[in-house]
């Protein structure tokens, strides 16, 4: 079963693509994919049987970004264990100040994708997610020639 998110706007040179603002007009649900997203690093909601799915987000490219080619950072959510606490959500008897107890701490890291120059159709990329802890997911970036612009 593949996730799509919809387009994301167009910007004008090196750009980034917040996966977390595209989930914003995502079907089936932002609650459905990020229960899927955050089971990655909570092991004991993880089913068994999981299956390998692609979540493709949609990056439009003006004419002129097309025939010159270039890089997109794709900003990916993801989980880290708090630094501060070592993930046990409290310092002593406090709860911790940088996680506010939860152990851990949400954030988005660049992916930077790159695309040739010269293109005239669809361009597909598809990256694993491992490396940002993230095993039942992986990216399919789909770079299109946008009719605006």
């Amino acid at each position: 079963m593949e996730k799509d998110l919809r387009q994301i706007e167009p910007a004008v040179s090196f750009r980034e693509v917040s996966l977390t603002r595209a989930f914003d007009t995502f079907a089936p649900s932002f609650d459905d994919i990020f229960e899927r997203l955050w089971s990655n690093f909570e092991h004991v909601t993880r089913p068994k049987a999981e299956k390998l799915e692609s979540l493709t987000v949609d990056i439009p490219l003006t004419a002129e970004e097309a025939f010159d080619g270039g890089t997109v950072s794709i900003l990916v959510p993801t989980r880290v264990v708090c630094q501060s606490c070592h993930g046990h959500g409290s310092i002593g008897l406090y709860e911790c100040w940088q996680c506010q107890g939860q152990g851990a701490i949400a954030a988005e890291y660049p992916l930077d994708v790159s695309y040739p120059g010269m293109l005239r159709g669809d361009y597909v990329v598809r990256v694993p997610l491992e490396d940002f802890g993230i095993r039942n997911l992986y990216l399919t970036a789909r770079f299109r020639l946008s009719e605006i612009g």
